[in-house]
């Protein structure tokens, strides 16, 4: 053991035994020794996250004291993480001392041609994919993964490359970065499946579901693949099969990865080994975490402020928000609970003053233009409070987060579509369920919500509170690839593998399989193009309409669209025989779900104007109701199992119906270029109207912004946040 060795293995000894930073900062003799053994484990490799777990406490705690500013700034120099330096000097308000030779130097290596620095095990990270190219990673939420992929991109020569992300939120949070990043202005960036594939090179950022109908249309030889949020592969949920075949695909393709995720220990083996894949995990939180555990009679002292002993969740939720400050997230497990809880907070902030921001009041007018007057979710913005859940629009959702990270909004209560990968400027996350729907969360997911307190940048520290028992925090211990690693595949995934590929459990019931389809006569052709629909549930819709031949007489004729006794039809054989129980909702039978679709399709309805024709007797009832019916049937579901209907009928019957253009206006409440366009965009759909006239004929969105650029009269029906939300989105 070296010299230096023994000195940080002393200086690590002291440390576990020191008070909390924020307990030691008050004596500047005894924080100043502290601050100096941070600086001697911090030389060892062996202690380095245990350095910076200390260093950002140290940063939170301290004071403006020229000594202990002295030793933090020569501390964070030996981290690495230099945004450190600049977040102290914002937090402390001191002037920037002149830089050494040293320092100099240090930040020029760990810097890029684009300026950009990288924190050291940023930089080992680069390094590392630029000497293995095929790269899983594992990484705390805050570690800056996929910035990474920018200068992965834009400091390789690669022609082609996808970008999966988990969510259209992420995907257009994806987009504009990719947009604003000159770094890579030589790329056409491709997020519609709707548009062709541009010649030169080009960047597709897509979710899961658009990569698949794209890549099966258009077949792009892409050469690098990213994957964000990799670990849904192997959730074996409701999209596990869709992820699982964009990995798939991309291992079909042989070409260079980086695969990405927090908390996981290890990656599919045999995927790894197929792929000459390397997988690597890095444990350095730059964003350390606090935990205060506020659970049902008890009473905990955070930083000299306890908690007092409070009988129920709303109780104690309130005391959490009345005194400890910060942008907070309150994560709850239902969308109803989201709606109620912020309604309590609502009421708890309405009694203060507050000063509307101008960006506020024009949400607010904006929703109750388009949405509705009486949404509680206006009154909630005006007290600084929001709820954000999968039935509020993607452009709603999108206009929160923004006003949450501009400071104009102090609490947002959300279910997991907002702690899956969407960055905030939270504080604190304060756990009021620790449930995802009816389902406990697992360590893993308690992990990942945890880490979306603090935003490097601007915190050293987040906080985590919990009002009620949890998982302990872990990590996923392996992320297996379902197609390689699983003996029980859905059958309806199994058909969509190269025999090759399969394992022997997998040829098996691939045997099992051909003989039933056999058996009725149905070829496996006709199946496998409907992904994603279960095996059973297409057979037994085969078996009815061959039990029922009338049924290709009351389907013949015009289908775009088709007759209003056609539409019965046809959602009742999509509802009632394709539907998989995990897509259906208890709030939408059959019968409306057929009438709501007829009034969308021959009536081009507003939202607005869907609510009204709701018959629920509370507006948010009617409101989230409707708001679900468009997001998870209309623009996801009923495309979906339409489709799958339109193969079905043309083989059983031999026709060549087309529910094509109907399935499209369904989807987008429009048939021409422009407007889908811009729909994929994530532009709503009351903006799209007022412009669409004028973008007639437009086809891709480098002719839509070529024609706003040439004629801004276009926009002069909008609004000022309809005006923004557009030019953000293109």
């Amino acid at each position: 053991m070296n010299f230096l060795q023994r000195i940080a293995d002393r200086a690590h000894e002291r440390l576990q035994n020191d008070e909390q930073a924020i307990s030691l900062a008050c004596d500047s003799k005894v924080f100043a020794r502290h601050v100096q053994d941070i600086y001697k484990v911090l030389q060892s490799p062996k202690y380095y996250t245990f350095g910076v777990q200390k260093l950002c406490f140290a940063c939170e705690a301290a004071v403006n004291e020229p000594m202990v500013i002295a030793l933090l700034e020569q501390c964070i120099n030996s981290s690495r993480i230099f945004l450190y330096e600049e977040m102290l000097r914002k937090r402390l308000q001191y002037a920037p001392s002149a830089e050494g030779f040293l320092e100099v130097a240090q930040k020029a290596f760990y810097s890029l041609e684009s300026d950009v620095i990288l924190t050291k095990e940023q930089k080992d990270l680069y390094d590392l994919f630029l000497k293995k190219r095929r790269l899983v990673i594992s990484a705390p939420t805050s570690f800056g993964k996929s910035r990474i992929v920018r200068e992965i991109i834009s400091h390789s020569s690669y022609q082609c490359v996808v970008m999966i992300v988990p969510t259209n939120a992420l995907l257009n949070e994806t987009y504009q970065a990719f947009r604003e990043d000159r770094g890579l202005s030589e790329y056409s960036l491709v997020f519609s499946t709707h548009t062709e594939p541009p010649e030169g090179k080009a960047i597709y950022i897509f979710t899961p579901e658009k990569f698949d109908l794209y890549t099966d249309e258009h077949g792009i030889q892409f050469d690098f693949f990213v994957f964000d949020e990799v670990y849904k592969v192997g959730n074996y949920d409701g999209r596990s099969s869709v992820f699982s075949n964009c990995l798939y695909k991309a291992y079909k393709r042989k070409c260079d990865y980086y695969l990405i995720g927090p908390y996981f220990k290890s990656f599919s083996a045999k995927y790894l080994e197929r792929t000459s894949g390397h997988f690597e995990r890095y444990q350095t939180d730059i964003v350390q975490k606090e935990i205060i555990s506020y659970f049902d009679g008890g009473a905990p002292t955070y930083r000299k402020i306890t908690l007092p002993v409070r009988a129920g969740k709303d109780a104690r939720l309130k005391q959490v928000l009345q005194k400890i400050d910060g942008p907070t997230i309150v994560y709850v497990g239902r969308k109803d609970t989201a709606e109620t809880r912020a309604k309590i907070i609502h009421e708890i902030k309405s009694k203060a003053l507050r000063q509307k921001s101008d960006s506020v009041v024009e949400l607010v007018e904006y929703i109750k233009k388009t949405i509705s007057t009486e949404w509680r979710l206006i009154d909630f913005l005006q007290s600084g409070v929001a709820f954000h859940h999968a039935g509020i629009p993607k452009y709603i959702q999108s206009e929160i987060v923004d006003l949450f990270n501009a400071g104009e909004l102090d609490v947002i209560v959300c279910t997991p579509t907002l702690t899956e990968g969407v960055n905030t400027t939270a504080k604190n996350v304060v756990f009021f369920d620790t449930t995802k729907a009816d389902q406990s969360l697992t360590g893993f997911e308690v992990k990942n919500v945890v880490g979306r307190s603090g935003r490097f940048g601007q915190h050293f520290v987040g906080r985590a509170v919990f009002l009620e028992p949890h998982a302990e925090q872990d990590d996923i211990e392996e992320i297996s690839f379902p197609i390689f690693d699983s003996e029980n595949l859905r059958e309806e995934d199994n058909i969509q593998i190269s025999l090759d590929d399969l394992n022997d459990a997998g040829r098996n019931q691939r045997e099992r399989i051909n003989n039933l389809a056999g058996s009725l006569m149905i070829p496996l052709e006709v199946l496998k193009k409907n992904k994603y629909v279960s095996l059973d549930n297409q057979i037994r819709l085969i078996m009815h309409l061959r039990e029922n031949p009338s049924i290709r007489r009351e389907l013949l004729g015009a289908h775009n669209p088709p007759r209003k006794e056609q539409v019965d039809l046809i959602i009742h054989l999509v509802h009632d025989f394709l539907y998989s129980d995990s897509d259906k909702r208890d709030s939408w039978s059959t019968g409306n779900i057929s009438r709501f679709v007829k009034y969308h399709v021959y009536h081009s309805p507003s939202i607005k104007q869907l609510i009204k024709e709701h018959h629920a007797v509370k507006e948010d009832t009617r409101i989230r109701n409707v708001l679900d019916l468009i997001y998870t049937y209309f623009e996801y579901s009923l495309p979906k199992y339409i489709s799958a209907l339109e193969n079905i009928v043309n083989f059983v019957y031999s026709e060549k119906i087309s529910f094509a253009l109907f399935v499209t206006k369904l989807q987008y409440g429009s048939t021409e270029p422009q407007d889908i366009l811009l729909a994929d965009a994530g532009i709503p759909r009351s903006i799209i109207i007022q412009v669409s006239g004028g973008l007639s004929g437009a086809t891709t969105i480098e002719s839509i912004k070529d024609r706003l650029s040439r004629n801004p009269g276009i926009l002069s029906r909008l609004s000022g946040i309809e005006t923004r939300m557009l030019k953000k989105r293109i």
